[in-house]
């Protein structure tokens, strides 16, 4: 049987003819743009220009012309705002016979296309295929923009794990500042919406123009953030000088000229805003989610914050008496130990309330309390907080190192002179080498004791006198 006759099936048989106007047909429909060109050469074989045999529907949208407009016309001469690396890849493809796969983004179409440049035909004549790959290029940024973003967030998380606080955060903001080419990351630390302390990482190169921790407080910088971030977590300012009209005092005195861009993120202790994360002057064309890392990466800051806060106030709560402030037993003991292991001069004064235990019997023990944070005051304003210390009821002492002589007793006696309105025993001794520190603890106490027993034999002779006075009456 005929090839042409086969009954309405399709024919297989090698000799079938087809003429180029049928094939040029099968590739009208391509669902990509598609055109085919015949390179024109110099002498030397230089490609000069393509000339256009074939460009299908697709490819006419995407150029703008009409596919009639464009056969038998060269590329140069029809097509506006093309690739000149096209007539590279057309010798590469019709002269060499070598395939080439290339991703741009068009401005013009505001879409990623990829072209294909393969010899067709032979020597001399090449096709182009070009595809949309914006979703699918969207898609491969999005998951590279994730996996940069996650990846960061571990590295910071780990960073700040893998030493104590403060070595953590200086490789968390070292790091941090590098990977979105920062020219500063740090961190603010406020409390009762003052700064109280400020970390941060900076670029050498161009750190030198950027407002320092007393320009920050000078101009009140947190409350300009805080109507900045208007209760949000995080806010992005990435033209400086569009807030000026409104700061025009902080960007013309701090902003203008040092800081174009920056991104603020708050460090909380549950609702209460206890620091601020910043970054200045950051690149924002990275693959990197640079709010997304600021935010995860404060929640892990602001947790190190709040557990160094709980560390510090439970050493304070264990080297502290709660009632004065003043250092407890366990804060004595230690100071004990370190003069003990050094050849200093001291001074040391013991100090006992008298009749705390009368008070607390016949005016109650908020009575008591109050007398025994007067008397805590007044040692503490004459020898120095740090210097004093509760270690019962109604005793305190005053350890002061490097003390002159004179200098001790000008003390002592400033302190019976206040102690007056209170009434308490003192005893006290100053001592050239504190290696015996613990023998003129015992002797200062001793003296102490010989000062209460002549309060209470004055006192017994006052009340025997009052006794007499009123049996005479």
């Amino acid at each position: 049987m005929p090839d042409n006759q086969n009954d309405g099936k399709i024919g297989y048989s090698s000799s079938s003819n087809f003429a180029p106007s049928d094939i040029l047909y099968m590739l009208k429909d391509l669902p990509d743009a598609y055109c085919i060109f015949k390179v024109m050469t110099d002498p030397f074989g230089t490609v000069k220009d393509m000339l256009f045999l074939f460009a299908n529907e697709k490819y006419s949208q995407l150029v703008g012309k009409p596919s009639a407009e464009l056969v038998g016309n060269t590329y140069l001469k029809t097509v506006m705002n093309r690739d000149e690396d096209w007539i590279k890849y057309s010798y590469q493809a019709a002269i060499l016979r070598q395939s080439s796969t290339i991703r741009t983004y068009s401005t013009q179409h505001d879409k990623w296309l990829e072209y294909c440049a393969v010899p067709v035909y032979q020597k001399g004549f090449c096709a182009f295929i070009i595809h949309d790959i914006t979703i699918a290029k969207k898609s491969e940024d999005n998951r590279e923009l994730a996996s940069n973003t996650s990846k960061l967030v571990i590295d910071c998380a780990t960073a700040l794990s893998s030493a104590e606080f403060g070595k953590g955060i200086r490789k968390v903001l070292k790091l941090l500042g590098q990977a979105i080419k920062a020219d500063r990351v740090g961190i603010v630390e406020v409390k009762d919406k003052k700064v109280v302390d400020v970390r941060e990482w900076l670029n050498d190169a161009h750190a030198s123009n950027l407002p320092s921790r007393k320009d920050f407080e000078r101009m009140n910088i947190t409350e300009m953030w805080d109507r900045q971030l208007k209760g949000k977590n995080t806010i992005v300012i990435n033209d400086t000088s569009l807030i000026q009209q409104y700061e025009e005092e902080v960007y013309n005195e701090l902003l203008a000229g040092s800081v174009s861009r920056y991104i603020i993120t708050t460090l909380r202790d549950n609702d209460e805003i206890i620091g601020y994360l910043v970054a200045d002057n950051y690149e924002n064309t990275l693959p990197i989610n640079v709010a997304e890392v600021m935010e995860s990466v404060a929640i892990f800051i602001s947790y190190d914050m709040r557990n160094r806060a709980l560390t510090k106030e439970m050493m304070y709560l264990g080297s502290h008496d709660a009632l004065t402030g003043l250092g407890n037993r366990n804060s004595l003991n230690q100071a004990l130990l370190v003069l003990s292991g050094m050849s200093s001069v001291v001074g040391v004064c013991y100090i006992d309330i008298n009749g705390l235990k009368a008070i607390n019997a016949n005016e109650g023990h908020d009575a008591g309390d109050e007398k025994i944070k007067e008397t805590s005051a007044i040692v503490a304003s004459v020898f120095k907080r740090k210097n004093c210390y509760r270690i019962g009821g109604d005793e305190f002492i005053a350890i002061i190192p490097e003390i002159a002589e004179e200098k001790f007793e000008e003390l002592v006696k400033k302190l019976r002179s206040k102690l007056e309105k209170v009434s308490a025993a003192t005893g006290y001794i100053w001592l050239e080498d504190s290696r015996e520190i613990n023998k003129a603890v015992k002797k200062a106490d001793e003296r102490m004791y010989e000062d209460k027993a002549a309060y209470y034999k004055d006192k017994e002779h006052e009340r025997r006198g009052k006794h007499e006075l009123q049996n005479e009456e």
